[in-house]
């Protein structure tokens, strides 16, 4: 992962802490601990509380010498220790996932404390405290920022997952259902039993693979946050068009106008409405066109479910008992919207609900 790789960036810090080593007035070995502890703020991607640490025990290990060996840190030191600000930062911005807050705080906590016990030596506190402030708030403002750019690149990824079960599921149920469909009418038009058998198997084999297939979409959609009650459109309609085609009777779903946030009763309602129409459909209207209609407009949605008139050689499975249209009409109303159900002209049937989406 590049997040873990040092840059040219990394080793800029480095040399702007080899550049305020010297400036801290030590000579010696100790200039030279100095120096080697600035060199793995270079790792602070791949290690930063290792990084961290490191510069936290440099702080303490000075405070050790001034206190046993009476070497008083010099009073010209621009901030102490010279790389506690990288260390601060890196551990904030790039330890977020790896590590629990205490651990990311603990080393940053020893630096903040360490330059305190310089009481002789204000000016160099002042400006190190600050310093390690600044750096701790811009690490996590980068943790933060790296966090959401990765949830927006997430997001995208589901939504083109989506998008891409969506185009499968309409292109290949589209055909495989009106398979099923001929399928069933040839099992009831067949002379003989082996070809019934042979043609009720192969509207059972593309039932199940309608199965699958919604299966296998809702696969693909898991964890795209769909539900009834998150305020997000109206829930998903193709599984009651798989549904449908599984039962023999083919639908086709257009949806026109941009979808919006609707309620969770106005959403189970919708869904509700669909699912009993169709079923309306498959019970006294067997072999009939389907045409499920989603509009969304200001202010509300119509879901409208039309069906030309059957035909009573065509095959269709079983429909257990559902709800009447005077129950259908009484949600619509708890859902705070209106329904018609009519007869067409040409002797299908038309059932539309106008539902409110705020």
């Amino acid at each position: 992962m590049d997040g873990v790789r040092p840059r040219p960036i990394d080793a800029v810090a480095v040399l702007v802490a080899e550049c305020l080593t010297p400036a801290t007035g030590y000579t010696g070995p100790v200039l030279v601990v100095l120096l080697a502890a600035a060199v793995p703020v270079l790792w602070m991607r791949r290690a930063p509380l290792t990084v961290a640490w490191v510069s936290a025990g440099t702080a303490v290990a000075l405070l050790a010498l001034n206190v046993i060996a009476g070497v008083p840190p010099p009073a010209g030191a621009l901030i102490w220790p010279p790389t506690c600000a990288f260390a601060a930062y890196g551990v904030m911005a790039y330890a977020g996932e790896r590590q629990s807050g205490t651990q990311r705080w603990l080393p940053v906590m020893v630096l903040a404390l360490a330059v305190l016990a310089l009481p002789d030596r204000l000016p160099v506190i002042f400006r190190t405290e600050t310093a390690i402030a600044l750096a701790t708030l811009y690490g996590m403002y980068v943790a933060v920022q790296e966090r959401l750019r990765r949830e927006l690149a997430e997001r995208d990824e589901r939504v083109e997952r989506e998008r891409l079960a969506g185009e499968m599921h309409d292109v290949v149920t589209h055909r495989v259902s009106r398979m099923v469909l001929q399928a069933g009418s040839l099992a009831m038009a067949a002379g003989d039993e082996r070809g019934r058998a042979a043609a009720e198997e192969i509207r059972a084999t593309g039932a199940e693979a309608l199965g699958e297939l919604r299966h296998m979409v809702a696969l693909l959609r898991r964890g795209t946050g769909e539900g009834f009650d998150l305020g997000l459109p109206l829930p998903d309609l193709r599984s009651l068009v798989t549904e449908s085609a599984c039962a023999g009777v083919p639908v086709e779903l257009v949806v026109d106008g941009t979808p919006v946030p609707v309620s969770g009763v106005v959403g189970r309602t919708a869904y509700l409405l669909v699912q009993e129409a169709l079923a309306n459909v498959r019970k006294y209207a067997a072999g009939a066109e389907v045409r499920v209609r989603v509009r969304y407009l200001p202010g509300s949605v119509r879901i409208g479910v039309r069906n030309t008139p059957g035909r009573p050689d065509a095959w269709v499975a079983a429909t257990g008992p559902g709800m009447g249209l005077l129950d259908l009409r009484q949600r619509v109303k708890v859902a705070g919207g209106t329904l018609e159900a009519r007869e067409d002209g040409d002797g299908g049937f038309h059932v539309e609900a106008t539902l409110p989406t705020s």
